[in-house]
C-alpha cells in the first residue's frame, strides 16, 4: 500500500511539472517608434508611424536612457506582453523632437 502511494504522488507531481512547462509562454520583446501623445502616472500613450495610439505601462523594471519622455518626444519603445496582456514597456530611448 505505501509503495502504490509513493508512486501516485511522483506521477501526479511529474504530471503538474510537465503541464506547467507546456503552459508556460516566453515573453518576446518587441519594438515601437513613435510619438509621445500624453504621459499618465504609470502609462505613456505613443502614436506609431501608422497613425494608431498605443498605451506603455511603465514600472519598476522601465530603463530610461535620459530622463522621462515629454509629450511630442520622438521615443522607440522595447516592451513585451505581460500576464494582463498589456503593453509593459523595458526600456524607452528618446531620439528627439
Amino acid at each position: 500500500m505505501r509503495g502504490r502511494k509513493g508512486k501516485m504522488v511522483i506521477g501526479i507531481f511529474i504530471l503538474a511539472v510537465f503541464s506547467l512547462l507546456l503552459t508556460m509562454e516566453v515573453a518576446h520583446a518587441a519594438v515601437f517608434y513613435g510619438e509621445v501623445v500624453a504621459t499618465e502616472v504609470k502609462s505613456i500613450q505613443v502614436r506609431g508611424n501608422n497613425g494608431r495610439v498605443s498605451v506603455f505601462w511603465l514600472g519598476r523594471h522601465t530603463r530610461l536612457t535620459s530622463r522621462h519622455p515629454f509629450v511630442g518626444d520622438r521615443v522607440k519603445i522595447t516592451y513585451v506582453k505581460d500576464r494582463l496582456r498589456r503593453n509593459a514597456a523595458t526600456r524607452i530611448t528618446i531620439l528627439g523632437r
